[in-house]
């Protein structure tokens, strides 16, 4: 009974909100360092949340593990990434007293947790310690301090999906990218707290060893924290934490847990997920459900609402065989329309960005007559200027000596940066359809008329090799590769690779367009300006191929030279 009543207490440490102890939790980091044979610690900094913690222990540990080194680097590529690392370095010097990362570095020493350095050390690692002061508690019951935690156990459960296990919430990507995952490689990674738990109760009637008294007191006292030669970086607990039956953070009204400086984790029943998920799940592309939890699949659908009963008939135009000639192709909807094409007018007139926003309020209606034609003649007319900016573009780039290649350096030929598309193009769209349904009006355009294009390559100020700006050239692939994989079901069409991996950076999800979709235009995926095509488009023209660059402080001056001129649409 004792035992169940000392597990109850370990969880509700686990899970509490109260504000960490931080006088008792120094002292006990202090007992620790001098228990393991380390030196009293100089530096004890305290963070308002794991997140922001993380960056800082990311930065202090990156020349003692190999892995790190690249992350951390393609991090200062990216603009959300270079503002984190800027606010950590603020904070380490400020913190330590010193001037640059190489002195924070010699002043705070090696990271004594087992997975914060590589290759590792064990004369610098608290686990051989920990192992040996467990190991005195023990005696000679070797088979009870081996044991492992049962999924049965509340705090081993609850833990597990917080932040030790693979699965662990505040570690997702989705909150804190790619810094979030030192979360799990803490002090709690070598000495959880369910396994802390067990140790507490088979230390009744048993002289405890000082080293594992001082860790128990800092969990009690305190949050996730990561150890240093020199110090220790803490982390305060939450203000809010609401979890399910089985401790698991969830909440569908709002954020899971909320930290103190600000810092919002969102979940469902232990899984990460975005935070417009749980504020707006009507609006959430069916294709990114597939294959998540089956429970969150229906409570997205119960906000969506049912669909109407009445569904418009698509226009015959979406099967018929169009001339591939923009001016014929014109004529063709004109009759169609009986000779009114009045949103195709006022696009022409300069209208466009008023024009496309009505298509997009009509939604899946753009497809039915009698606003099929206007719908397809502003469409085709969008992607003709498109087509127009994208082979200025091409052409641009050669004369200042751009070089087209993979995103590993590998040169590419011209006739792969810019793929026409062939006589075919209309016939393979309606094929797509008829399998996985509608596709948005702006991709079959842009397929239909515009094709593939992929800027992709080496220049010494737009896309050099060892840049810290990830320029995210404008690729579109084409029509065959981007649907090879989707089925006869809810998928998602993919567009390029992300901004990262075009660099040939490790990054995350592809570009990709939720499919099916009837309405005039679709939100790019993963991209992170969570723009419709045809805005996202615009963007990249505005930056001459390279939307990477906006928002920068410093952009190259080819860009002028590059978008000076091109087409509005």
């Amino acid at each position: 009974m004792g035992g169940d009543v000392g597990r109850e207490a370990w969880l509700a440490r686990l899970l509490s909100t109260d504000p960490a102890d931080r006088v008792r939790a120094e002292a006990a980091v202090g007992d620790l360092c001098v228990s393991a044979g380390f030196a009293a610690p100089r530096h004890l900094w305290w963070f308002d949340s794991p997140f922001t913690a993380a960056w800082v222990v990311a930065l202090l540990i990156e020349p003692h593990h190999y892995a790190w080194r690249p992350l951390i680097e393609a991090e200062r590529r990216s603009r959300d990434g270079r503002k984190a690392i800027e606010i950590a370095e603020a904070a380490i010097y400020r913190l330590c007293g010193v001037d640059s990362m190489a002195a924070a570095h010699k002043e705070m020493g090696l990271p004594l947790a087992s997975s914060l350095q590589f290759p590792p050390q064990p004369a610098t690692m608290l686990l051989p310690k920990l192992i040996t002061a467990r190991m005195s508690l023990y005696g000679d019951d070797v088979a009870a301090m081996s044991t492992l935690p049962s999924d049965t156990d509340p705090v081993h459960r609850a833990e597990q999906r917080l932040w030790v296990g693979s699965h662990a919430v505040l570690e997702s990507g989705l909150i804190c990218h790619p810094v979030g995952r030192l979360v799990t490689s803490a002090f709690f990674n070598d000495y959880s707290m369910s396994r802390m738990a067990s140790d507490e109760t088979a230390a009744i009637g048993r002289e405890v060893p000082p080293l594992l008294r001082a860790c128990w007191e800092i969990a009690s006292a305190a949050s996730v924290w990561w150890p240093f030669e020199s110090g220790a970086i803490l982390a305060d607990r939450p203000s809010e934490l609401h979890v399910d039956e089985n401790g698991f953070l969830h909440r569908e009204d709002g954020a899971a847990a909320v930290y103190r400086d600000g810092w919002r984790v969102y979940a469902w029943h232990g899984l990460a997920v975005p935070e417009d998920w749980i504020l707006h799940p009507e609006s959430i592309p069916p294709a990114k459900l597939r294959g998540f939890d089956a429970s969150f699949r229906r409570f997205a659908e119960s906000k969506r609402g049912k669909t109407p009963a009445r569904r418009e008939r698509p226009s015959i135009l979406f099967t018929a065989k169009l001339s591939t000639d923009a001016a014929e192709r014109l004529q063709e909807l004109r009759a169609h329309a009986g000779g009114a094409l009045p949103l195709y007018d006022r696009y022409m007139a300069g209208e466009h960005v008023a024009v496309w926003s009505e298509l997009m309020a009509a939604g899946a209606a753009v497809r039915s007559d009698p606003r099929a034609a206007d719908a397809l003649a502003v469409a085709y007319e969008t992607m003709s200027r498109v087509d127009a900016n994208v082979r200025t573009l091409v052409t641009r780039l050669a004369e200042i000596g751009f070089e087209f290649t993979t995103p590993d350096g590998v040169k590419r030929k011209a006739k792969d940066v810019h793929v026409a598309p062939d006589a075919r193009a209309a016939k393979r769209i309606q094929r797509v359809e008829k399998t996985v349904g509608p596709l948005p009006l702006s991709i079959r355009a842009f397929y239909e008329v515009v094709g593939s294009v992929d800027l992709i390559g080496r220049h010494p100020s737009l896309a050099p090799p060892t840049g810290r700006v990830a320029p995210d050239p404008l690729v579109v692939i084409g029509l065959d590769e981007a649907t090879s994989e989707l089925e006869d079901e809810e998928g998602a069409l993919m567009l390029a690779p992300d901004d990262l991996h075009k660099s040939n950076v490790s990054g995350g999800d592809p570009y990709e367009i939720g499919v099916p979709d009837a309405a005039a235009d679709a939100r790019v995926l993963n991209e992170r300006h969570d723009l419709l095509f045809v805005d996202y488009l615009r963007l990249c023209f505005r930056f001459g191929g390279f939307p990477g660059y906006e928002g920068q402080t410093e952009v190259p001056v080819e860009i002028d030279r590059l978008r000076a001129g091109v087409v509005e649409f």
